[in-house]
Order: C-alpha cells, then structure tokens, then sequence
C-alpha cells in the first residue's frame, strides 16, 4: 500500500502521523508539506516591497515546513521505509492532491483541523476539499489514535461493498483487527395504513433481506483472515452508524463513496456529514 500523509504542524497533522504506527509498513510513504504563501498583490504595494516581502516570508515558511517534515519523519515506525519528502509552494488542497496522484497513493491521512485562515465549524477547510476530490481513500484525524483493532464498516450499497473489500484487501492495519459490518436500512413505508403485526413483519422481512446481502460482505473478509460480524440496524443511517460506533467502541469508521445516490450526494449528504464531523474516532471513506 502507498500512503500520502498530509502536515501542516498542527495538533490534527501530529495525530495523523502516530496513526501511522497502526497501519502496516507501506510499499511507499510521501509526506506532503505546502508553503502556502499570502497574497501581496495590493494596490498600495510596491514591485520591489511586494519581492522583497516574499522572499522574507517564503524562507520563513520553508525553514518551519522543513522541521515539521524533520519532526513527523523521526516520529515514524522504525520498520517503515524510506520515506519522500515533498516541500511545495501553492494551495495545500492542490499540493496534496497533485502528490498522492503522482504517488499512485492509495490511501490520503490528514487532520481534521488544520491551520489555514478558513475553517469550517468542524473540519477544516483544506481536509473537506481534499475528501472531496481525493483520488483514492482518505482518513480524516481529529484525535489522538491509541490503536486500531476495532473497525466498524458502513456499508450502504453493493459498490460501498466492493470497494470496501478492495481496500481491505490489501491487509493495510498492522495488528488483527475485528469488523463489525454495518448495513442500515431504512424503516420500511408502505403507501396505506398498516396494523402493528404488519409492521413488525415488514421489518423483520427487511432485516432478513439486510442479513442476506451481508453475508457475501462477511464471508469475503473471513475469507481474507478478519474476523468479522455482521450489525444490522433500522432507521435514521447517521445516527444508526454512530451509535454503532458507540456501542461497539469503534477505532475507526469506513465508510464507501458510492452509495445509492452516487458519490455526490453520499459524501456531501446528512448522513456522511453526521458521522465525519460527530464521530469519535477516525474517519475512512474509502474509494
């Protein structure tokens, strides 16, 4: 696997950099630093100032960017590779971006929060653009990571499934871990009033179908040595998925792009925004 860990300094950024001691040693690890420069381009300014005052401000922010490279790559896993180090001037999202392309990354860690001037009430800006438009899987975050060997993974439709299983494929956690695999369907609506008794049998019909479409999801990850079990749950998905998390004391929640609604509404929708921004734990959405 070849990750792109993303750092900008900030408490967030150092967290991403200890999980890195939960995942198995990549086939190649890229640490991304951007030296996002301010704009002097103001009317009041002069040539020469605006030159002078730029040069000043970008050995500035190089020097810092080199110790904070400095500083994440003595903190890795002694059995990780050699890592490359990429120091860039220009906006951290296209920094970002363009390095895990060029790696070939599959897998993108940032923080929640970053640094920059724009933040958004939870998670910050440049971590929301990257998910965004990300070429592979990414993992927001937003606090300390003690370990990884409970996973729970939200499945919603069979591209979410299969996406899933691919990723997973490549045994990327670096202890055993075990999977609680997740499927919430919605409560079932019939278009004419119904009594308790159909109700509840409309429900466990459900339930049963929701357990059927599992079982392939469950047997494929046996078949690869997880151990896994299947959580089968009705209602509201985000909530559903958090109390999961909860009650199963989750490490970290996987989640697929593409669910019935594409990956648009899925990423941008309640129920992926609930669960990135009120989740304890890191956050996978996998692609």
């Amino acid at each position: 696997m070849r990750i792109t860990v993303a750092l900008d300094g900030s408490p967030c950024s150092k967290y991403a950099i200890q999980a890195l001691a939960h995942l198995a040693p990549p086939e190649e690890l890229v640490l991304v630093h951007a030296l996002n420069l301010p704009d002097f381009n103001y009317a009041m300014v002069t040539p020469d100032f605006r030159a002078e005052v730029q040069s000043d401000m970008e050995a500035t922010l190089r020097k810092e960017g080199e110790g904070i490279l400095t500083q994440a790559k003595e903190q890795l896993p002694p059995d990780f590779p050699d890592v490359q180090q990429i120091h860039q001037a220009g906006h951290p999202v296209n920094v970002i971006l363009d390095s895990a392309r060029s790696a070939k990354s599959h897998l993108i860690i940032l923080g929640a929060k970053g640094l920059g001037p724009i933040k958004e009430l939870v998670m910050g800006s440049t971590s929301h653009r990257v998910l965004m438009h990300a070429p592979c899987s990414t993992m927001i975050i937003q606090a300390p990571v003690p370990h990884m060997r409970k996973i729970l993974l939200a499945i919603e439709g069979e591209d979410d499934a299969k996406t899933a299983l691919q990723f997973l494929a490549l045994q990327p956690f670096r202890e055993s871990v075990e999977i609680d695999v997740c499927a919430v369907w919605p409560q079932p609506q019939l278009a004419w009033p119904t009594t308790t008794g159909q109700s509840e049998l409309l429900e466990k019909q459900a339930i049963e179908d929701a357990q059927a479409r599992m079982k392939s999801v469950t047997d494929r990850l046996t078949r690869m040595n997880y151990s896994c079990q299947t959580k089968i749950g009705m209602g509201d998905p985000a909530f559903a998925i958090l109390e999961q998390a909860t009650v199963s004391q989750a490490d970290i929640i996987l989640m697929g792009t593409h669910g019935r609604g594409g990956f648009s509404r899925f990423l941008m929708g309640s129920v992926s925004n609930s669960v990135l921004h009120q989740a304890h734990c890191p956050v996978l959405i996998i692609r």
